[in-house]
């Protein structure tokens, strides 16, 4: 008696520690490769890459803690998609829309986000060191606590964004953006003149 009311106490938990996260919906990943259309699936921990997603359709898909490193997403469309701690290493983000979404805690590193449009994004904390958003669309967007060394910032649109202890350690910024940045004081980075590498960098 004693022991099946101690079996029945510890299996239940037994269980709870052995079954995993929340994972991506199999069909929706299907649905995303085999169409490139997905407007609002569940792609939460997806595992995508390398993938070439180039001009699809994520609006409002949920990629939360999703691993898309070195994918292909030139002019997709992931605005108002939750990101939050994706994995975008060296992924290749040419003119898409991220208006809106959420990726805090993101890891964009060495990410080519050249004329994105990120307007009214989240990157609280996100990794976007070495990253290239020349000519990106930032307006209205929280970069607070963001890792940017190193990141260009050629052209890039920073009228109303949020700065908040933001690392800026040999980031490229020209005197125009940084008139355009909310709360930004020059003696925070490293304003640079456009040189032909930092235009290179833009293309």
């Amino acid at each position: 008696m004693k022991l099946s009311l101690l079996l029945s106490l510890v299996l239940p938990v037994a269980i709870a520690w052995s079954t995993p996260g929340h994972a991506a919906n199999p069909e929706h990943v299907t649905q995303l490769l085999e169409t490139k259309q997905c407007e609002g699936c569940d792609l939460s921990n997806a595992d995508l890459v390398g993938v070439d997603l180039r001009e699809a359709n994520l609006r409002g898909a949920n990629l939360t803690g999703a691993n898309l490193e070195a994918a292909n997403l030139c002019n997709a469309d992931l605005s108002e998609t939750n990101l939050e701690k994706a994995t975008l290493i060296n992924a290749n983000l040419f003119e898409a829309n991220l208006s809106g979404v959420n990726l805090k805690q993101g890891q964009l590193a060495n990410a080519n986000l050249s004329f994105i449009n990120l307007s009214r994004s989240d990157l609280n904390g996100a990794n976007l060191s070495q990253a290239n958003l020349g000519m990106a669309n930032l307006s209205d967007g929280n970069l607070s606590y963001t890792d940017l060394r190193g990141a260009n910032l050629i052209g890039a649109n920073l009228s109303g964004v949020s700065w908040e202890a933001a690392n800026l350690t040999d980031a490229h910024l020209d005197p125009a953006s940084i008139n355009e940045a909310n709360g930004l004081a020059t003696g925070e980075t490293s304003a640079v003149e456009v040189t032909e590498r930092d235009r290179a960098r833009v293309r």
